[in-house]
């Protein structure tokens, strides 16, 4: 756990002899010998569970025999305090868990397969679950990371191998039974980044990651042969788990991908470290590093998750389209009362806008390209103009939707109809009130040689 004074945080480990003793792992790595902090030795038998409460490190729980439980506080470690009474008959309590949704609730388990739920504000006993065939052995206990009335428990019994889901307002029988090993469940471990996913490690060395909600098998993890008597979700890598088996070793795992040839690998590590890397055959030499034959066809296929991790997934999404148009999603959130059961996925349209006097420009064009009145609108734009020119286009724009269009073009050009007509009238109507006198100089002669003499009234002015 983390704790302000410490920058590598505390470490809490429970012993055989009662001790419930917190270490300081920065000494430890740094060698030193004074690496306890704190201890105390109030249990009267092995301290069997620890759980740190998730919304105040401060508080730990822990489980013994003859149905102990304390919560220790590290800023008063000296004294601690019990839950409630004891729990009748008196049992060994196999695990503790914190409440994941209400920080005063804790949860014990006893290996018999019950579960005791208690209230710390009301420091007292509230439901009591068990199953009435009297025949789980009680190997984990986990709460549901979003549904504070719900937790699971596991048996390791060969003989029912199988994990129960309990709600406690339904607590007279298991919601869910999850049935896939073959043999006792040994560890279960609920994811905090999906509580759509949890892992279960069994006596038949399989480990298998369900829907606890479907109790549907999502995928299984390849192993080997050995037994895994614990597993755990990293809490910083949502896809990666850890996997300790019997045989020593803790194995990293990732539900996103991989290969087992990792396995291979380590087995052949195993020979090359026991025997060296010098020739067995005296010459000296340096062995290369062994190199594994690639098969030529896997032997098994490792299958995908049937359904995508709620991390993986897009939270909300939020596209722009065109006129302003925003389209925004977001993922339901699940009911606690049908948590299996998602929500319909809701669509938002909303508009989005920047430039107000563009918009409303662009609305009144609109309108107008609807209804028609494109004179009117003209009109509009003549009286809003701001210069000579700009009203001079507009009238000429609004000429053109005028039913005598070429009176109007006219006008603009400066010629007024009426005004024109009077003038060709006034032309016509007029005549001359004499006769045009011609008279030409004496010297000038118009008859052509052996042509007509003009008439003598004739002259040139």
């Amino acid at each position: 756990m983390d704790d302000s004074g410490h920058p590598s945080g505390v470490l809490i480990a429970g012993g055989e002899n009662g001790d419930v003793i917190l270490y300081d792992p920065a000494k430890i790595m740094a060698g030193e010998s004074d690496v306890i902090i704190a201890e105390s030795d109030r249990h009267t038998g092995p301290v069997r569970a620890l759980d740190i409460n998730p919304f105040q490190t401060n508080l730990v729980a822990s489980g013994g025999n003859e149905s102990e439980i304390y919560i220790w506080d590290l800023n008063n470690f000296g004294s601690p305090m019990t839950p409630g009474p004891k729990t009748q008959p008196v049992e060994d309590i196999s695990f503790v868990s914190w409440n994941r949704q209400v920080q005063h609730i804790l949860a014990s388990a006893n290996p018999s397969g019950r579960a005791s739920v208690w209230d710390l504000r009301k420091n007292d006993l509230i439901i009591k679950v068990s199953d009435h065939s009297n025949r789980m052995h009680c190997s984990g206990l986990a709460w549901n990371p979003e549904v504070a009335t719900q937790l699971i428990l596991a048996s390791e019994d060969d003989r029912m191998p199988v994990i129960q889901m309990w709600d406690l307002r339904f607590a007279t029988s298991p919601l869910k039974i999850l049935e896939n090993h073959t043999r006792g469940v040994l560890s279960i471990a609920w994811s905090m980044a999906d509580p759509e996913l949890l892992l279960s490690c069994g006596k038949d060395s399989r480990i298998l990651c369900w829907n606890p909600n479907t109790a549907e098998v999502l995928y299984e993890l390849p192993t080997s042969s050995q037994w895994c008597f614990d597993i755990q979700w990293c809490p910083r890598n949502p896809a990666v788990l850890s996997a300790a088996g019997f045989d020593g070793h803790i194995d990293i795992f990732s539900i996103m991908g991989g290969s087992s040839q990792a396995q291979s690998q380590r087995h052949a590590d195993q020979i090359s470290t026991s025997f060296g890397n010098m020739d067995p055959f005296g010459t000296g030499q340096t062995l290369p590093p062994l190199q594994l034959p690639q098969a030529a066809a896997p032997s098994a296929t490792i299958t995908q998750m049937k359904k995508p991790p709620k991390w993986i997934r897009r939270p909300v999404a939020a596209s722009f389209g065109f006129g302003g148009k925003l389209v925004s999603l977001e993922n339901p959130k699940p009911n606690p009362q049908q948590p299996q059961q998602h929500g319909p996925h809701v669509v938002h349209i909303s508009q989005v806008v920047t430039e107000t006097d563009f918009l409303k420009r662009s609305d009144q064009l609109q309108a107008t390209l609807n209804t028609g009145t494109f004179v009117d609108f003209c009109q509009g734009k003549i009286g809003a103009a701001v210069n000579e020119f700009e009203k001079t286009l507009w009238s000429f724009l609004k000429a053109n939707f005028e039913s005598d269009v070429r009176s109007k073009y006219l006008e603009l050009l400066g010629y007024n109809k009426e005004e024109l007509a009077l003038k060709i009238s006034a032309a016509l109507e007029e005549k001359p009130s004499d006769p045009i006198q011609v008279e030409l100089p004496a010297s000038a002669s118009l008859q052509p040689a052996g042509g007509p003499q003009p008439p003598a009234s004739y002259r040139q002015s």
